[in-house]
């Protein structure tokens, strides 16, 4: 039965019976005895980072640490562990680590449960993650931090947003040399597009003259600003769209119109506010910074990054954005998860 099913879709599965030793991942499991022990393919290498390689401290002094942790994780016993050890050990030495291996039993359920009881308050965080390089003498985590006590004192309008406690520190590693030469090589290759290519459509409004962004409603991937103009007053609005910037704009209208959607945006809560005033207005569209969104290959959102960006450099007594939205988390990451992708 289950050969059929896999020859369906043009898959072929080989089943065994009766076995008493099995090998899952990175585990062998013994069913005679209960015991378990890791697991490595016969031709396998294991490398880890060098301890001279450009990478921070932190991660340097963890790695040791976390092939310990799995190991004995993966271990029944003292017996299973020291009997395949030995490669690992080998592969720490060769990358210039110190560290002995030795069993170390995992902590149980009521163990953890014992020790995270006592605190279960969660703490909005915002990281800031600068490049490390072994070549910079700066420390730059120290710098940052300063800058946040020096702009955000106890008594600024942000401290709550912004201090030691909710904004911490973590540097990220550096392109390795093969993406650094992969990247390269991509520039180099990819073809410069024809000419003759007939140029992407930029507008579809059947009124051109009446387009939100004269003649360019389709872009994409764009941080916009919308500033909405009165007799006495003037206050802007800053947003971004991944798609094109003509489904965001009537997004947008539909809060204007329906009472429903009046707290949808910190624009729409002031539009419905003129409306119940009756104080006339008028909406002016333009575009701030056409960048990219989330990729799992940088692992960066350059569109939140630049909208968060022209919030905070927007003039403040006329700017509608609330302070929240600097904290807000990246939603253009959510595609990539598994359980979104189709």
């Amino acid at each position: 039965m289950l050969h059929e099913e896999f020859a369906k879709l043009g898959l072929r599965i080989t089943v065994d019976q009766g076995l008493k030793v099995i090998n899952f991942l990175d585990v062998t499991f013994n069913l005679s005895n209960g015991s378990y022990r890791p697991y490595m393919k016969p031709n396998n290498t294991t490398k880890y980072v060098n301890t001279k390689s450009n990478h921070p401290k932190s991660i340097i002094k963890a790695i040791p640490l976390s092939v310990n942790q799995r190991l004995s994780s993966i271990s029944s016993d003292t017996k299973q562990f020291n009997d395949t050890k030995k490669p690992y050990q080998d592969a720490l030495k060769d990358a210039g680590h110190d560290h002995t291996l030795e069993f170390n039993p995992p902590r149980t359920n009521d163990q953890n449960a014992s020790n995270t009881e006592s605190r279960k308050r969660k703490r909005n965080i915002v990281w800031y993650n600068p490049p490390f390089s072994k070549h910079v003498s700066t420390n730059v985590g120290r710098k940052f931090l300063n800058l946040i006590d020096k702009h955000f004192p106890k008594g600024h309008v942000l401290h709550k947003l912004f201090n030691r406690n909710n904004v911490k520190v973590s540097y990220c590693c550096m392109n390795n040399m093969l993406r650094i030469i992969k990247t390269h090589n991509e520039s180099i290759i990819k073809k410069p597009e024809d000419d003759t290519t007939k140029p992407t459509k930029t507008c579809n409004c059947r009124k051109p003259k009446e387009c939100p962004l004269m003649g360019n409603c389709l872009v994409k991937s764009i941080i916009y600003k919308a500033t909405v103009t009165t007799d006495n007053d003037l206050k802007s609005y800053i947003g971004l769209c991944e798609t094109n910037f003509k489904n965001r704009w009537n997004n947008h209208k539909s809060s204007f119109k329906l009472e429903h959607k009046r707290k949808e945006t910190a624009l729409s809560k002031y539009i419905w506010d003129l409306k119940d005033k009756k104080v006339k207005f008028s909406i002016k569209w333009s575009i701030q910074k056409k960048t990219n969104s989330y990729t799992n290959v940088s692992k960066r959102c350059h569109l939140c990054l630049w909208e968060k960006y022209f919030i905070i450099t927007a003039d403040k007594s006329t700017a509608l954005n609330s302070k929240s939205e600097l904290i807000s988390k990246c939603r253009h990451a959510n595609k990539f998860l598994l359980n979104n992708v189709s």
